[in-house]
Order: C-alpha cells, then sequence, then structure tokens
C-alpha cells in the first residue's frame, strides 16, 4: 500500500497566501448565498437528477452520468465516460446437503457468492486443505470433496478440485465465523459447493476417518449477473506551466434502488457541477479533475474502479480529493469533513479552514463505506464531506428535492470551492509532502474469500 501523505497549512498561513475570506457558514449566519454561487441551478440539478431512483448499471444512473458529462461539457472541460464491470450474485433459492445413513442434526449449509448451480453425488474424501498438493493423489475424481478452511482463498479451493475432477465440494470452518463468503468472482473452473459450521465439519471429517460416506451436494436458482456501469471523468489542466499535481473534487450520481436520492447522491453532483462552474474560467496551475462515481450503493465500485484506472504516476501527483456526499438536506446536521482515521490530511484542513466542522467520526451510521476509502487506501490524501448526524431517509423514497435546502448547497460549494483554489492559485506554492511515511489503513472487507 502505497503511503498516505500528510501534509501542514504552517507554512500558508505564515505567507499569507490565504487567498479568500473564510466564509462563515455555521448554522446561525447560512442565511444568505453570495452572489457568485448560483443557488437556483444548484437546486436545479437537484431536481433533474432525482427525478426517478437511479440504481447502479440500469439506464437511469446511466442517464445521470450522461447528465453530468453535458454540464462539465458545457462549462469546457475534457470528459471522459468511462465503463466498468462487476458481477453481482442471487442467492440460492435451493440449497441441500445429504449423506446417506447420517443421523446426525440437520446440516446447517451455507452458501458461497460465485458460487455454480448444480448437484454433485458421490462418495466423501477428505481433502485437506483443497491446495493443488491435496488433490494430487487423484482419490477426489468422481467424489465430493471436503476441505478445510485456510490456507489458501474459497476460490482456489474450488478451482483445484474442479481440475482435479470433484463432482462437488464442501468446505467446513477452521473458526466461529458467520460472515458471508465469496469465491471472489465467476470461476473459469468450478463444481457446486457448500459449507459447514467449524462444529459439523469436524463431526463429518471423524465419520470420514472410520468409514465410507455417499452424499449429495445440490445448488439451485443462484445467477450470476455481469454488469455495467460508469465513472464520469472530466478534467481542467493549467494553460501554461504548472505544478505538476492534481486535485480532485468527486461525488456520486447513483442512488439506492427505491430512492430518488436527492440529498444521497444528486446533492453532492449538484455541489461539484457548481463548483466546476466556478473554476472554469480561473487561471489555475494544478490540474483539476472532476469525477462522478457509478454503483456506490453496491460497495463502493466506483471509486474502486476509478482508482484501479489510475497509473502510479497519477496516483503521485493527486495531493487532495474532495468527496461531497449527502450535503443538501434541511435536516441533517452541521457539514462536517474528516479523513478516514480522524486526523487532519490538506483537504481535510483547508476544508475546514474554509468553514467546514472537523469531526473525527467520518461515518455516523456505523457502515463502512464512503467514496473516499478507497482513495485513501491508493495514498490518496481524501476528505470527505457531509452532515452528520445524517437525516433519517437516507436510502429511502422520502429522500425528495423538497427537503433540500438551497443554502445547505451553497455552503459546500463556498467550503470546497475556497479549498481546491487555495491549492490550485498561482500565488500558492505547490504542496510537498512530509516525510513522515504515515500508512493508511484498509476499510473492511464485508465478504470472506478464504
Amino acid at each position: 500500500m502505497r503511503p498516505l501523505r500528510n501534509y501542514s497549512l504552517t507554512a500558508l498561513l505564515a505567507s499569507g497566501l490565504l487567498l479568500l475570506p473564510l466564509p462563515f457558514f455555521t448554522e446561525a449566519n447560512a442565511q444568505s448565498v453570495p452572489e457568485w454561487i448560483d443557488a437556483d441551478t444548484l437546486y436545479e440539478h437537484v431536481e433533474k437528477l432525482s427525478r426517478t431512483p437511479r440504481p447502479p448499471a440500469t439506464e437511469s444512473e446511466f442517464a445521470a452520468a450522461v447528465y453530468v458529462e453535458n454540464q462539465l461539457r458545457a462549462y469546457g472541460y475534457e470528459t471522459d465516460l468511462q465503463p466498468f464491470y462487476y458481477y453481482t450474485y442471487r442467492q440460492p433459492s435451493s440449497l441441500t446437503l445429504s449423506v446417506e445413513g447420517w443421523k446426525g442434526s440437520a446440516w446447517d449449509v451455507r452458501s458461497f457468492t460465485y458460487g455454480p448451480n448444480g448437484t454433485g453425488t458421490g462418495e466423501l474424501v477428505d481433502s485437506g486443505f483443497g491446495t493443488a498438493a491435496d488433490f494430487q493423489d487423484g482419490k477426489a475424481r468422481g467424489k465430493i470433496a471436503l476441505v478445510k478452511r485456510g490456507q489458501t482463498t474459497f476460490g482456489e479451493k474450488v478451482r483445484q478440485a474442479a481440475a482435479a475432477g470433484a463432482v462437488a465440494v464442501i468446505i467446513w470452518n477452521d473458526r466461529d465465523d458467520n460472515r458471508k463468503a465469496t469465491l471472489g468472482e465467476p470461476l473459469d473452473m468450478s463444481v457446486p459447493v457448500v459449507s459447514l459450521s467449524k462444529e459439523q465439519g469436524g463431526r463429518l471429517q471423524e465419520a470420514l476417518i472410520k468409514g465410507t460416506l455417499k452424499g449429495t451436494v445440490k445448488v439451485d436458482g443462484g445467477l450470476t449477473t455481469r454488469q455495467t456501469s460508469y465513472n464520469l471523468v472530466a478534467s481542467r489542466k493549467p494553460s501554461q506551466a504548472g505544478t505538476g499535481q492534481t486535485v480532485l473534487v468527486t461525488a456520486h450520481h447513483d442512488s439506492a434502488a427505491k430512492s430518488p436520492g436527492a440529498n444521497n447522491g444528486a446533492s453532492g453532483v449538484a455541489a461539484l457541477l457548481e463548483v466546476a462552474r466556478m473554476l472554469a474560467e480561473r487561471p489555475i496551475d494544478t490540474e483539476v479533475r472532476l469525477v462522478s462515481f457509478g454503483s456506490t450503493s453496491t460497495g463502493e465500485r466506483g471509486p474502486a474502479a476509478y482508482v484501479e484506472s489510475l497509473s502510479d504516476a497519477d496516483r503521485r501527483k493527486t495531493i487532495a480529493a474532495f468527496c461531497l456526499d449527502a450535503v443538501g438536506s434541511r435536516e441533517a446536521g452541521n457539514l462536517t469533513v474528516t479523513d478516514e482515521q480522524g486526523t487532519k490530511n490538506l483537504p481535510v484542513s483547508l476544508s475546514e479552514s474554509s468553514g467546514a466542522v472537523f469531526s473525527t467520526v467520518w461515518n455516523d451510521r456505523g457502515e463502512k463505506t464512503g467514496d473516499h476509502l478507497a482513495l485513501t487506501d491508493a495514498g490518496i490524501p481524501a476528505a470527505l464531506l457531509t452532515r452528520a448526524p445524517a437525516d433519517t431517509w437516507r436510502d429511502q423514497p422520502e429522500d425528495t428535492v423538497e427537503k433540500i435546502d438551497r443554502e445547505r448547497l451553497a455552503e459546500a460549494v463556498h467550503v470546497v470551492f475556497s479549498a481546491v483554489t487555495q491549492i490550485t492559485d498561482f500565488a500558492s506554492p505547490a504542496y510537498r509532502e512530509n516525510a513522515d511515511g504515515s500508512q493508511s489503513r484498509k476499510s473492511m472487507e464485508s465478504e470472506s474469500t478464504q
């Protein structure tokens, strides 16, 4: 993992180069919108985007991305509508294990994400941990392989079993763990597979030591589907020699399946578009890149795909990312800013100096999600700008444009514009890395691959 870069505003403050007056957008005085922010157009963006839900990998999500692209092109930005692909999985409707003559308790079988449908009948054979070496003796051919969790991924166990001619696989746990399990992706070589608990798997292994067992594994009704979504990437580079650095502003144009997503999605996009409009004619010495992500409500796939598309050089030169998410609701709390670790990196510090409230808690919903996480994991200093506590109708049908407040949208625009300008203005120096080599922390995985 690339080191997370930390920055300081000390030199900037000392040199008097805070170019814009600090906005006073607290709850007490966020009553008016500066003339240079177009509040009506901000609200109009939200209204147009939230006319219908925009679930990932749907026509309505694609239409939202095109809307964002057309707006940014009109402002003079170079745009690139970038497709990316991922798989979704519908859990099986039927999942069974039967063992002839078994008199124990009913089998508590579970499925694996991306596990194939099928039926495998045959003798059971203990195949260790399911490594290539465990299958070298050829005993699994035409049989059901019983393998233990550990040493290699679930997907590799199933792939090796299929290559060895097994008709099905039973993977039993080596720990008390109820998390969802996944094969990682659809496999080129696969057979039906189910999982058993540590207790039941251990009993089955002991029974195999004592004698021969014959069983049937059946998986039916599972469905793997390849999905297509899009990130919209727009950029504006300095017309003259610049710093060689890049600053990001991001939002996401998708929504939950049953939600219009006026606040959760559209409000951040509206703010991004207004920041883009205000920066469009301003002299800059740092590349401005604006990214509207797709498929964030299915595991932050858009941010992950964007990071994957970056070269090492792109990652190194991106010195700050401002991630806008759910910034317009009249019922939510203050506009807050933080990073994943609750520290003050460059974008957090600049956002705070521009009027956002610093918070050490980046997510008050108890979920390990956020557009900034993939950027942080890639070594890019990223700040999440949102409102905390969040409103109560996030991802619900009630998240409509009527609950969006113009002044709150304008506040988010003011903060991000002020912060970005402090980086991109010719009068400000290039920001440099500190030498402390701080490391970012990987986000928790929601499914286990091994």
